[in-house]
């Protein structure tokens, strides 16, 4: 039933109206002016007026004038009734009046032009605070455009992304006023743009577009397209739907940028080859400018960066070189082991560096933990220019890549003591035998032809047999409480007597007797084992000296920072072989152009210096020298708390040791 309002000041010509107007069942309003009129309008808008073009006070045509200029009753139909319209008069026209009754009319004309009008309106409301509704109700957001290309329909959701002020922006205008690009990142031609091929007579279809909303937060949308046609045919216009698809595009994006993890984490050949792939695969499918890879440094107990992956023309950013536990963000991730995500840096109570935070070039950042054996082993931390929301999604995606690397690193680990183990079983039982077998044979030999001799012999004759057996005695009997002292190093029953050690005096000890350049400062305090660490030096510059040719240069040199103290023996000698750089630290084990060239040694200097210095909390490596030769770095603690077993000693304290 529609709700129809007669303006008319005739009372009779008002009840025969209602009348006609009643037997259609529709509800009648009356009203005798056309103030009244517009008044009863506004109120309660009708779905049809039928008015006297000569009502009092008011006439219809500035009646319809008022309609049309109030938003609830624009589109409100009406019938002018008059009783005199002479040729070329234009009020009328004015009026967009749908139907002119002229005076007098029957009952029967009045019926036919209301029936024409009437059809379709019962039980119908519809006008723009409907339409308004039902457009702001839709999930898609819905623009349409004229045959000029003026936008006279937008919804809410549109108007919240781009802003109350788009209704006045021309479609064609939209890819410049508002940065639109296709959904690689290039940008959008203004002559692509959905609504304006549409009305070009396209019909489009899923086509995905990246705009970034007020805060500069990326979105992709996929715009549907159409023309709008008329009976006829005619394009009248365009209307386009446009559906945020940012949460497909996204998942789309994390399975390629895991996949590509995975790839890298496969044919990766060594664990730095690895993080670097790693942050590589994470720019290229995240579209994130800056990301490094933190580890524990074991030595110092604290995060350490060891990859760094900065896009081109994208701005560094300062980090400090090592970083405390609950220290910035990254600091902080390490503590909690939880992931940390910061949506605005510049916001208030930003766990990130105050000093980093000043700078403004990027707007968000996250860390995400880095476990190995259920153990926080290093933090993987990421940096965006722009501002981002909380996404769970993106959250399981970079733990469950975290989680990769740290099985990645914890699987290289096992491996390279699996074939570490595995290739030294069958070389340490070679070695021991060549080891024990040679002096024996040496002792045993000799021992037989002392046994030969007649027995007027004197002890003079026979000293040279003698004095060889008693030097390969010697030998196995230094063999033999060397592997005891490693076994219980190893094993933990040998204990570090601990004080403050001034290691470049203890360096300076270990070199006298040798030729080499010393680079040491005054002094250089640590917490250790004077006479091990003493141990250490002796074996590494003995080593270096032992390598080299006549007339190479050995350089010793001591250096420092807040966390740890750098021994490092560089020689200008034969060199390892790369790919048994790892095994010398074996037991026993010598490197192959060392046996070939006759130089003397039985394999457990290095075995016994990497036991010592990871007791202390350190490290030992071996590197290749960019001149020839090899460079031993070893890196001790500089803060107490970190060695093993142990007991204290004085500071300095000499109690002997095997040199």
């Amino acid at each position: 039933m529609a709700a129809v309002l007669i303006v008319e000041d005739d009372q009779e010509r008002q009840a025969v109206i209602a009348e006609v107007v009643g037997r259609f069942g529709h509800q009648v309003v009356l009203a005798g002016d056309g103030r009244a009129a517009l008044t009863a309008a506004f109120a309660h808008r009708p779905d049809l007026i039928i008015a006297d073009v000569d009502a009092p006070h008011l006439d219809g045509a500035r009646m319809c004038r008022g309609l049309r200029e109030h938003p609830t009753t624009a589109d409100v139909p009406v019938v002018l009734i008059t009783a005199h319209q002479p040729p070329g008069d234009t009020a009328l026209a004015e009026a967009e009046a749908v139907a002119v009754v002229p005076k007098p009319f029957s009952a029967e004309d009045l019926t036919e032009t209301l029936r024409g009008c009437l059809e379709g309106t019962a039980g119908t409301r519809v006008g723009p605070a409907f339409t308004e509704a039902l457009l702001r109700s839709l999930d898609a957001g819905v623009v349409a455009c004229d045959l000029e290309g003026r936008l006279v329909v937008i919804n809410q959701p549109v108007r919240d992304f781009f802003g109350d002020d788009s209704l006045g922006v021309p479609a064609r205008d939209w890819a410049e006023r508002f940065g639109l690009r296709r959904e690689d990142g290039s940008p959008l031609d203004p002559d692509d743009v959905a609504l304006y091929r549409a009305l070009r007579g396209e019909e489009v279809q899923h086509d995905v577009i990246l705009a970034h909303d007020r805060q500069d937060r990326p979105r992709w949308f996929a715009v549907n397209a159409r023309p709008v046609r008329d009976a006829a045919g005619h394009v009248l216009g365009a209307v386009a739907a446009v559906h945020d698809v940012t949460a497909e595009h996204h998942q789309h994006q994390y399975e390629r940028c895991k996949s590509e993890v995975l790839k890298a984490l496969v044919h990766a050949p060594d664990t730095a080859s690895a993080g670097a792939q790693v942050l590589r695969a994470m720019a290229d499918g995240l579209g994130w400018p800056f990301l490094r890879l933190w580890l524990v440094d074991p030595v110092t107990d604290r995060l350490r960066p060891a990859v760094t992956h900065l896009a081109p023309g994208s701005p560094p950013i300062e980090l400090p070189s090592v970083l405390d536990r609950g220290e910035g963000m990254v600091g902080s991730c390490w503590e909690r082991g939880e992931p940390i995500w910061v949506p605005d840096l510049q916001a208030p109570g930003s766990p990130v560096l105050s000093r980093f935070a000043e700078a403004g070039h990027y707007r968000a950042a996250l860390a995400v933990p880095v476990s190995s054996a259920e153990k926080v082993v290093g933090v993987l931390s990421c940096f965006i220019l722009e501002y981002q929301d909380p996404d769970p999604a993106l959250k399981v995606l970079l733990t469950g890549i975290a989680g990769h690397l740290g099985a990645y690193l914890e699987r290289r680990r096992a491996e390279e003591l699996s074939h570490q183990l595995a290739a030294s079983v069958g070389e340490y039982i070679a070695l021991v035998g060549h080891e024990l077998r040679t002096p024996l044979t040496s002792i045993g030999t000799y021992t037989d032809l002392i046994a030969e001799e007649p027995d007027q012999t004197t002890v003079g004759e026979i000293r040279e047999l003698l004095t060889v057996i008693e030097r390969n005695n010697a030998r196995l009997r230094s063999l033999v409480e060397r592997l005891l002292d490693l076994s219980a190093l190893e094993s933990g029953q040998a204990e570090l007597i601990t004080a403050e050690v001034d290691l470049a005096s203890v360096v300076t000890a270990a070199a006298a007797g040798f030729s080499v350049r010393l680079d040491l400062p005054e002094r250089l305090t640590v917490p250790g084992d004077r006479d091990r660490l003493r141990q250490v030096a002796e074996n590494l510059i003995g080593n270096a000296v032992k390598h080299s040719p006549e007339g190479g240069v050995v350089r010793v040199s001591l250096t420092a920072d807040e966390d740890a103290a750098v021994l490092t023996v560089t020689d200008s000698g034969i060199g390892i072989p790369a790919d048994e750089r790892d095994r010398l630290f074996a037991r026993l084990y010598r490197a192959s152009n060392a046996r070939h060239s006759d130089i003397p040694g039985a394999g457990l200097g290095l075995a016994l210096s990497r036991a010592i210095v990871e007791l202390h909390g350190g490290s030992i490596t071996l590197d290749e020298n960019d001149g020839g030769g090899t460079v031993a770095t070893v890196r001790l603690p500089r803060r107490p708390g970190t060695i093993g077993p142990a007991r204290p000693g004085r500071p300095d304290e000499t109690l002997g040791g095997n040199h």
